[in-house]
């Protein structure tokens, strides 16, 4: 799986970093690149199959509001996790339903 990660920071550097805060993994997508960042994860890593999108506001501990995705490549092996953040004054987060189709669940 780390092979994944850095192959994601290297591409899309400045765009994607590790999230390190504590109790959390995988990485945080600038919102503006969610699209670009998510379509290379399915054609150039394979992972064809996302199995979530979860919005999370941590209100009262942070500024902004989070989706978290969970793809995973039916092929096998474990999930990446990646997250996008956005202004809790202004939420907004562009679709991954032309990604991945069952982002419209």
């Amino acid at each position: 799986m780390q092979t994944a990660l850095a192959a994601i920071q290297e591409k899309f550097s400045g765009a994607v970093r590790p999230d390190t805060r504590q109790g959390y993994s995988g990485l945080i997508v600038d919102k503006n690149h969610l699209v670009e960042v998510a379509t290379a994860i399915r054609d150039e890593l394979g992972f064809d199959y996302l199995s979530s999108a979860t919005a999370v506001d941590y209100h009262g501990i942070a500024d902004e509001m989070e989706m978290v995705y969970h793809a995973y490549r039916t092929s096998g092996g474990p999930a990446l996790v990646f997250k996008a953040q956005t202004a809790r004054n202004n939420p907004e987060i562009p679709s991954l339903i032309d990604v991945w189709p069952g982002a419209d669940f």
